[in-house]
């Protein structure tokens, strides 16, 4: 299965995670919306309920409609980004092996919104970033592309070296080190 161009992450980057947001998927969006459904119905119920009658009664009973029908959606955000988050953790303690580089769910979260960078140390050296990044998207109703990635950020100086350490660590098996002892 082929990733069209345009969902692609640029170059020097690993997508670790990919998602998609709906249009209208804000808790904040569906609670104004259950919000105006709620004011509605308690208009209707107030020919056949006379204690709705009062200005108090409506707002209460819009907030409490609005609350429970905004509740799922809220539960299925926040389980959605703790999954995203432990997937993304879990890539973090792959490829550094430090525990303390993981991130919270708010952490993550503020990630999104900010799109800032979390510099990463791979034994000892410097040169990864996890940042996340939007794909834009031309047509108007569809869903936003999301990417978790890391970036990789060659050194200033001594990029050759650079390089012959990476291609001597992706080529070393494990298992395989030998002592010359002679």
């Amino acid at each position: 299965m082929d990733i069209p161009l345009h969902d692609q992450p640029p170059k020097r980057t690993v997508a670790l995670v990919r998602w998609s947001k709906k249009p209208g998927e804000n808790p904040l969006v569906r609670f104004v919306v259950s919000s105006v459904f709620a004011l509605i119905l308690c208009f209707f119920l107030m020919i056949f309920i006379h204690g709705l009658r009062t200005f108090g009664a409506v707002v209460l009973f819009t907030v409490i409609v609005s609350a429970l029908l905004t509740g799922p959606t809220v539960s299925r955000q926040r389980a959605f980004m703790t999954g995203l988050t432990k997937r993304v953790n879990d890539t973090i303690a792959e490829v550094t092996g430090t525990p303390g580089d993981l991130l919270s769910v708010r952490e993550f979260r503020r990630m999104v919104k900010s799109g800032e960078q979390l510099p990463l140390v791979v034994g000892g050296v410097p040169g990864l970033n996890l940042h996340v990044e939007r794909v834009a998207s031309v047509e108007t109703n569809a869903p936003e592309k999301w990417f978790a990635v890391f970036t990789v950020v060659p050194p200033e100086i001594g990029t050759a070296s650079f390089d012959r350490l990476v291609a001597a660590a992706s080529d070393a098996h494990p298992g395989t080190a030998s002592t010359d002892n002679s």
